[in-house]
């Protein structure tokens, strides 16, 4: 392997340092400094292209050592960066969203008064990620991931006044503060048995790998939503739209999945947590996906399918092919962020109506918009030859030939139909179909908006074959695939057209008395995954604030802390006041007291000297 020189090295940290550069920069109104960031993150986007550049004529994996930190018992904890296929590939995508959602933003929320702080934050977020991405040990991985966490909890609570704002960040942060505990187990696990925190030197026999391999999977499935944890994701949406777009697409939800891909070897280990990953990751997608067809708000449509996506991606690692659950983390980057800034656009135009039975018809109004929205939506659905054809396609042909349970193959079947159907439904209710707009919307599309979007509308189309000709994953079957297993995909995508286009169509032709009417048993199956969900989070909330307030609050931090001290005041304060009275009987006491005590010392002294020389001699 022949070693890069220091040049490149140097390029592949190097947006770590311009992205830095302009929040230390004094802000001034004559240097316009939101358009300076805008153009720093254009420029860290055409510099991480150089090491990939490089990456791909090479064919190189390399890691550099900067320094050492500490070193605990025998493990040694190290400042390193990998520069390697995930890292040199992720890289310039999540540079290139962050850069389109940074444009878009300047004129979204202009109208801020913080909007400096705003990029501020959102730079400080896109650099934990890069840190998390580069890392090459375990212990530099949990800064990226925990700095991810705290950012994630700032921007969504970017509008504070709001109580449902406060709400949703505060879930946020719970919810992976809970997955948290399993990276941390996993790390305290490593160091306890002396073994290596560098990922690429997980060497664990499969009767050990239990505990550090679940630990590592409930870390995962907190951050990336997954069954249990996934209230969080959809209750995000009170945060501005770019820091919708930008967690939903390519940082804070991804993260949990890219750290399974980075111990895929410790994961396979055992089979017991792959059959959990498997598991837990078909379910996952289905049932996000049924759930956003019963949504009538914009973000939370596109909110479910991101975490129906990352149920994808986790069935993906359960299927042992990480490297197509990291081409569908490449692809999904694109039109996902695409698809919140269209949402966003389209919220902003309609003075903040998020509801999609109140909008239609926009594909006259807002025609770029539309547009970019119907493809985001046919890529999401894995429409041929669109960026997620390519990733999904190869997930459904390996779960078809893989010796894996029905179970997980018929969630994901049902899943990526849902998929299909509930796309259909997003375009129409808010491109086609009637005008049902308030007539005085101020409507308007303008370059600072649309130019981003279609940048990101171009990715959606071409990177999926720039990404799968370039990545080629080297265990994945397709020479020996049969006919049906090849197009089952396409098959579920037109069985999802179909439905969707039926159910479209006889809904339209249903008189306004029977559409008006309301069916207790539809209505409840409709709202059952509402109580469901609300049931969950509510669970999780009350125990988590109960144990903190029962056990933390009220016992342990009131016990050790003011009960303790005030304890020990009175207790002093009980022995001393005698003294301070002006009272002669104390101090007499006192006196006789201290004389008696300094001659018993005294005259013991003086008899103990005579014995220990008589002791002395005798010996």
């Amino acid at each position: 392997m022949t070693q890069p020189s220091a040049l490149i090295i140097m390029l592949f940290l190097l947006p770590l340092a311009i992205l830095t550069l302009p929040m230390l920069m004094p802000s001034s109104k004559l240097t316009s400094p939101l358009n300076t960031k805008v153009l720093m993150a254009k420029l860290a986007f055409l510099t991480s292209l150089v090491p990939l550049t490089y990456l791909i004529y090479n064919d190189l994996t390399i890691t550099t050592y900067e320094t050492r930190w500490s070193t605990i018992s025998t493990t040694t904890i190290r400042i390193s960066f990998t520069l390697d296929t995930y890292s040199t590939f992720f890289m310039p995508i999540l540079l290139f969203v962050v850069w389109s959602i940074m444009e878009f933003t300047v004129q979204y929320m202009e109208s801020d008064l913080k909007v400096n702080t705003f990029f501020n934050q959102l730079t400080t977020f896109t650099l934990m990620m890069m840190i998390l991405v580069t890392a090459e040990n375990l212990f530099q991985f949990f800064i990226g991931w925990e700095g991810v966490g705290i950012m994630s909890f700032m921007l969504i609570n970017w509008w504070s006044f709001r109580s449902n704002s406060n709400k949703a960040a505060m879930q946020a942060v719970i919810y992976n503060r809970l997955a948290d505990i399993g990276l941390i187990i996993t790390l305290a696990w490593m160091v306890i048995n002396n073994l290596s925190l560098s990922i690429k030197g997980m060497q664990i026999t499969s009767d050990m790998a239990l505990i550090p391999a679940l630990g590592l999977l409930l870390a995962a499935a907190g951050k990336s939503a997954q069954f249990g944890f996934h209230p969080w994701l959809p209750a995000a949406m009170e945060g501005p739209t770019p820091v919708s777009a930008l967690l939903h697409s390519s940082t804070m939800v991804v993260a949990g999945v890219f750290l399974l891909i980075r111990t895929s070897d410790l994961l396979y280990s055992n089979e017991t947590a792959t059959t959990a990953c498997l598991l837990l990751g078909a379910f996952t997608s289905m049932l996000a996906a049924s759930c956003a067809l019963t949504q009538n708000d914009l973000k939370k449509i596109i909110a479910y399918s991101t975490t129906s996506q990352l149920g994808l991606m986790m069935t993906s690692i359960g299927l042992k092919q990480p490297e197509l659950a990291f081409m569908h983390i490449s692809t999904h980057a694109f039109f996902k962020a695409m698809l919140f800034l269209c949402a966003g656009s389209i919220i902003h135009s309609l003075n903040n109506e998020q509801d999609i039975r109140k909008m239609g018809g926009l594909k006259k109004a807002l025609p770029t918009t539309s547009s970019c929205l119907i493809i985001g939506s046919l890529a999401l659905s894995g429409m041929p030859f669109m960026a997620g054809f390519y990733s999904k396609d190869a997930i459904i042909e390996s779960i078809n030939t893989s010796n894996v349970n029905s179970l997980s193959l018929a969630m994901t079947l049902v899943a990526t139909t849902f998929t299909t159907l509930y796309s259909l439904r997003m375009i129409y209710y808010v491109a086609l179909s009637t005008t049902r707009i308030l007539p005085l919307s101020a409507i308007s599309e303008t370059p600072q908006t649309t130019t981003p979007i279609l940048r990101l509308a171009i990715g959606s189309i071409a990177a999926g074959l720039a990404i799968s000709t370039t990545i080629l994953p080297p265990n994945i079957p397709q020479l020996t695939m049969p006919t049906s297993a090849k197009l089952a995909a396409l098959s579920i995508l037109i069985l999802g057209l179909l439905i969707g286009s039926i159910l479209i169509t006889v809904a339209d032709q249903l008189p306004n008395s029977i559409k008006g009417t309301q069916n207790p048993l539809i209505s409840k199956i409709i709202h059952s995954y509402f109580i469901l969900h609300h049931t969950l989070s509510s669970m999780v909330l009350q125990i988590s604030q109960k144990l903190s307030t029962h056990l933390m609050d009220q016992t342990h931090y009131e016990a050790l802390g003011p009960k303790t001290m005030t304890y020990l005041q009175m207790l002093m304060a009980k022995l001393l006041t005698n003294f301070h009275k002006a009272r002669i009987n104390p101090y007499l006491k006192t006196i006789v007291l201290s004389i008696m005590l300094i001659s018993l010392f005294y005259f013991t002294s003086m008899n103990a000297g005579p014995l220990d020389a008589a002791h002395e001699l005798e010996s």
